[in-house]
């Protein structure tokens, strides 16, 4: 099983622990590892797009970047929902842009807004329901990626995630 996999399979058990009365810590990781699943997803099918090597897949790995990522999936969500507007990702994109990478790049907006929060503001009380949801979100993404992961808008989005495309 890939990286991806196993978060989100994690993700999924912990969401799911205490039946009665959950933990906070349980239902906060479940949030972000739900993130960083599909996180993974994408950075796992960049580097085999990018390299062929698995020596050479692990430090193109590291290129990537939580906030590349994010700023990628919401330009390419801004170009999705506008088409006709100029923004600097437009040049890379062909149209139209899917319905299925859209949903992947606004599941990783949402879930590492969720994440931050899960794992930065002590102040907040999480419910099953929020983790729950949170996994589904992340299920969704990974039923979808297989399908966009080698058009040329996914390869756009996964070369701006590793800041191999810069903004203007």
């Amino acid at each position: 099983m890939s990286l991806a996999a196993d978060l989100l399979e994690q993700a999924s058990y912990l969401a799911a622990r205490e039946p009665n009365r959950p933990k906070q810590a349980s239902l906060r990781r479940a949030i972000s590892a739900a993130y960083y699943s599909v996180f993974h997803l994408v950075i796992d099918d960049a580097t085999r797009y990018l390299v062929s090597g698995a020596r050479m897949r692990s430090a193109i790995a590291r290129s990537f970047d939580h906030q590349a990522m994010r700023s990628a999936a919401e330009a390419l969500g801004a170009v999705a929902r506008k088409p006709a507007a100029t923004h600097w990702f437009r040049p890379h994109l062909n149209d139209p842009i899917s319905p299925d990478l859209t949903v992947v790049c606004d599941t990783l907006v949402e879930l590492q807004e969720q994440r931050h929060k899960a794992d930065y503001d002590v102040g907040i009380t999480f419910t099953r329901l929020q983790a729950n949801n949170a996994v589904s979100l992340a299920i969704q993404a990974h039923a979808v990626w297989p399908r966009e992961r080698n058009t040329q808008n996914a390869r756009a989005f996964m070369l701006a995630s590793a800041k191999l495309i810069r903004s203007r």
